[in-house]
This record gives structure tokens, C-alpha cells and sequence, in this order.
């Protein structure tokens, strides 16, 4: 079966391209798009956008337009990490601003981050350990959305930390605050490359589960 094409969106700086030399990203042939010299027209090839996380945005609003027009396409998976603005240019989702717990990898405090859902199939991919180091805020997604993540206080449920959404347009959509590409680059905070991994390993490996098979 063929694997899927991987394009990481970047802006050339020194965490993305750390990220982009990383031998354990060669196996997945992942074509890095520099945003500043790239024609937003090179999405429509790729089967799985990763938006990587912290883009400028300036680089990052002329490929926002082509971006919702992948999520039309039933064939792709669009993952869209932290720091990327993604209330102010994707439909019905907004936006709490939380001060990362920075330090909580060192010191062990409860940031509140709670698993979700933990019966999905995405939990086949994934640990809380690789999801409970810090996030930039928290997102409010769209009714119908799976909230796998969360941040809880007083006993409730207050935002999301990553959704995935699988019914609100064709194509499938994976949004969270946290930005593994900036932690694993600059070399340290443990779980920033386990997240990493773990979505190209997801990303790559569902879609070919659910792709039909061709007859001849």
C-alpha cells in the first residue's frame, strides 16, 4: 500500500529545522513546504498537512485559504499545532488564552490535563505523556468534534487541549495547543517528541487502514 505524501509547513526557523533533519522523520518522507518561497498550491499533492507550530503570521495567512480547501477533501488529514491563531481563520472554533505550565515536566504539578474518550482508536497511538507536558490555551471545538484531551478544573471540563474532528467537513481535522515541532527542535521538554512521533505514526498509519482498496 502506498504511504501517505507528509508536507510540515515551517518558516525555516532553527526548532523546525532540527525537527526536519531528525533521522526518525526520513521514514516517513515528509516534504517540508517553506512557507516564504512555497505556491499554496503545492497542498493540493499532499495527503497529510502538518502545520507546524509557532508560524509567523504573516507567512502563515497566505496559505490559510488553501488550507480550508483541503478540508473539503475527504482523502486528507490536516493537523494544525499550537500558537497558530486557529480560531481567527478556521469555522467555530474559539479560543481561552491559559498560561502554559511551563515547568511541569520538572516539577510534577497537576496541570488538570485529563484523557478523553479513551476507548477511540486514537488512544492506540497516543499517551497522556505525550500530551501532558504544557499547552498554549485552550481551544472550544465544534459540536460533533472528539475532545481527547482536556483541561480540567473543579471537577469540569473547562477546554480542549487536542481535538480531532471527523464530521464537520470532508477531509479530517486534528487540532491541539501544544507545539512538539518548537520542543523537539530546540532539544528538550520529554513528551514533545513523543507527540511528534506519535501523529505522523496516526496520521500515516489510520489513513491507510481506512483507505479502500483498488481492484484491477
Amino acid at each position: 500500500m502506498t504511504p501517505p505524501h507528509i508536507g510540515i509547513l515551517h518558516c525555516g526557523s532553527f526548532p523546525a529545522l532540527s525537527t526536519l533533519r531528525d533521522p526518525a522523520l526520513q521514514a516517513y518522507h515528509v516534504q517540508p513546504i517553506y512557507l516564504p518561497t512555497a505556491d499554496p498550491v503545492e497542498l493540493d499533492a499532499l495527503d497529510v498537512i502538518l502545520v507546524g507550530d509557532r508560524l509567523p503570521p504573516v507567512q502563515r495567512k497566505r496559505f490559510e485559504s488553501a488550507l480550508r480547501e483541503a478540508l473539503k477533501d475527504p482523502a486528507k488529514t490536516v493537523i494544525v499545532l499550537g500558537q497558530n491563531d486557529v480560531e481567527q481563520w478556521l469555522p467555530q472554533i474559539s479560543y481561552t488564552f491559559r498560561r502554559p505550565v511551563f515547568w511541569k515536566w520538572r516539577t510534577g504539578e497537576d496541570t488538570g490535563t485529563r484523557a478523553r474518550l479513551t476507548d477511540d482508536p486514537f488512544w492506540e497511538y497516543f499517551t497522556l505523556s505525550a500530551l501532558n507536558w504544557h499547552n498554549h490555551g485552550l481551544v472550544h471545538p465544534p459540536e460533533g468534534a472528539k475532545s481527547l484531551v482536556v483541561v480540567e478544573e473543579e471537577g469540569e471540563d473547562v477546554g480542549t487541549v487536542l481535538f480531532v474532528d471527523e464530521v464537520n467537513q470532508p477531509a479530517r481535522l486534528l487540532v491541539t495547543t501544544m507545539d512538539p515541532v518548537y520542543h523537539h527542535g530546540s532539544g528538550f521538554m520529554p513528551g514533545a517528541t513523543e507527540l511528534l512521533y506519535s501523529l505522523l505514526r496516526w496520521a500515516s498509519e489510520t489513513r491507510q487502514a481506512a483507505s479502500p482498496l483498488v481492484s484491477g
